[in-house]
Formats: structure tokens, C-alpha cells, sequence
């Protein structure tokens, strides 16, 4: 068995079968796979990074694809299948069992002393309730899990207990944001709350993906079967800002990452994420960023 340390595995398609069968003796393992096919069981809540590559879930019910910097959350499943496709290169991942009692501890330790949102509300979203959801990255914690798998595959990790003390801590950070917009979802009953946060985040993971599309609302609103309306009144209560105006934020906050490549020139990138002309693009980018494209060159 390829095991790194007392409470970590190194998983690939040679020794998947003998991992798998021992999966409670690793909650940390990372994967360098080619490709698989395969179903594996689930612990209470189960965390699954993709840090390169694509991969596919399927709990039965509901598939989600996991590309670079994208992670699923599941909680309460009892298993999933996990397909990996030949792509040439290795997918690499790190998959958590997360350990109950550290999180609801961390949970009390970080989020209730500022009342960020309620126990009822933040004990639902992760322990009670099923989960089998995608969410995205940023730098900072794509810059941890990266430096977690490095960790964990060159044997310079810590002790068990402080491994997933600092996980949990870093896990949290990242998903206070989704755990406030839960408790927005504008919903009593705790099912109908999942079933719209549900929705939610996939109409958020939809406009985040269409950064260089020109995909609409309403086929967004088509795609969840809801109404423009009750669409528009639900995302900007979850999220407190509209679905126009997100859009509108991913797309410039895209063209600067794009301008910094110095690959392109602000017409390019105004092109490349399909605004109408490069003068709807630069009044758009002086009213979000309070100045023009051109006096960004002087600030930059």
C-alpha cells in the first residue's frame, strides 16, 4: 500500500482497490491518477479538490464535474462514482474525510463569537442536512490545498490532530461567504432552504462559467426551472448583489487578470468577453473600478 504516513495515502490506479478498502485509516489522501472509473464510499462530510484536471462525480441522483481549482462538498451520501478520463496527463486531487467534532468545533470557535450566522442555520448546512455540491476557489485557498498536497506527498506533514486543526481552520475561512448566503436564502423549511441554495449555487457556478460566453439570465433561469423573476429576488437575497451585476463583476474582474498576462490589448479583451465594443467595455470598467482602462495603465 502506498501509505505516506499514519493517516495519509498517496491513491493511484494500481492501489485504489487496497486504499479504498482501508479508506477510514487515511483521511488525507491525495491522487495522481490517469484514469478511473470507480465508486467509493462517502464519510459524513467528504471534501474533494481538484487541484489539476477534470473529474466526474456521481452520487446516484445528481453529477457534478470537478475542474482545476473547483471542489465538491458531500455530506451525509453513502457513496459516489468518481470517473477520470485519460486526458494525457495526471489529474491531481486531495480528497478529506472531514472529522465531525473538529468541525463543530471549529464552526463555534470561528463563526459564533461574531455572529456570523446562527447554530440552527450553520449546523444544518453542513452536519444535518445532504449536500452534494460544487463550489469554487480562490487564490489563497487553491495556494493552501496546492501546498497541502506538496506537503503530504514529499512526508513533511504535521501530526494528525494539527493536520486537520489547520485544514478545518482554512476550509472555514473559505466557505464563511456560502455559509452567510445560506442563511439569506429567503426560506423556512429546511428542505426548501437546500433546494434553493442548491439552486443558487449552480446559477452562480453557471455565470462564473460563462465569463467568456454570452449566456443570459434567462436561459439561466430556464436551465433551473424558475420564473425571472423569482430567480432575480432569490439570487440578490442569497447573494446580496443581482445576477446582472455578478455577471457584470466576473467579466471585468476577468479582463484585468487578462490585461496583466500582457497578452492583450483592451480591445482584445473586450472581444474575448464578448462586450458589445470596446466604448461599452471602458464605460462599464470606469463606473465598476472608478477609473477608465486607460489611467488603470498609469495606476497598475
Amino acid at each position: 500500500m502506498n501509505s505516506i504516513s499514519p493517516h495519509s495515502a498517496l491513491l493511484n490506479e494500481s492501489n485504489w482497490n487496497e486504499v479504498i478498502s482501508n479508506i477510514s485509516e487515511y483521511p488525507f489522501r491525495i491522487s495522481e491518477i490517469h484514469s478511473l472509473n470507480k465508486e467509493i464510499r462517502l464519510s459524513s462530510v467528504s471534501f474533494k479538490y481538484n487541484i489539476e484536471g477534470k473529474e466526474r462525480y456521481f452520487n446516484g441522483l445528481k453529477e457534478t464535474c470537478l475542474t482545476t481549482g473547483e471542489y465538491l462538498i458531500a455530506s451525509n451520501q453513502t457513496y459516489c462514482e468518481v470517473d477520470i478520463q485519460d486526458s494525457g496527463m495526471l489529474d491531481l486531487g486531495l480528497c478529506v474525510d472531514i472529522n465531525l467534532d473538529y468541525l463543530s468545533q471549529g464552526l463555534s470557535t470561528l463563526l459564533e463569537p461574531n455572529q456570523i450566522i446562527s447554530k440552527a442555520n450553520k449546523y444544518d448546512y453542513f452536519i444535518e442536512d445532504d449536500f452534494f455540491m460544487k463550489y469554487k476557489t480562490n487564490k489563497e485557498f487553491h495556494r493552501y490545498i496546492t501546498s497541502l498536497f506538496l506537503s503530504i506527498k514529499h512526508h513533511q506533514i504535521e501530526p494528525c490532530k494539527e493536520l486537520e486543526f489547520e485544514f478545518i481552520k482554512q476550509f472555514l475561512f473559505h466557505q464563511t461567504p456560502f455559509l452567510l448566503a445560506y442563511s439569506k436564502v429567503p426560506a423556512i423549511k429546511k428542505s426548501t432552504r437546500n433546494e434553493l441554495f442548491d439552486k443558487m449555487m449552480m446559477a452562480k457556478n453557471m455565470i462564473q462559467d460563462s465569463v467568456y460566453s454570452n449566456i443570459t439570465i434567462p436561459e439561466i433561469c430556464k436551465a433551473l426551472f424558475l420564473s425571472e423573476f423569482r430567480f432575480f429576488h432569490l439570487f440578490k437575497e442569497t447573494f446580496q448583489v443581482s445576477p446582472h451585476k455578478y455577471l457584470l463583476q466576473i467579466k471585468l474582474n476577468e479582463a484585468i487578470s487578462l490585461y496583466r498576462t500582457n497578452l492583450y490589448n483592451w480591445t482584445e479583451i473586450a472581444n474575448k468577453l464578448q462586450f458589445a465594443d470596446v466604448q461599452s467595455f471602458s464605460k462599464l470598467f470606469k463606473r465598476h473600478f472608478r477609473m477608465s482602462p486607460t489611467a488603470y495603465l498609469t495606476y497598475r
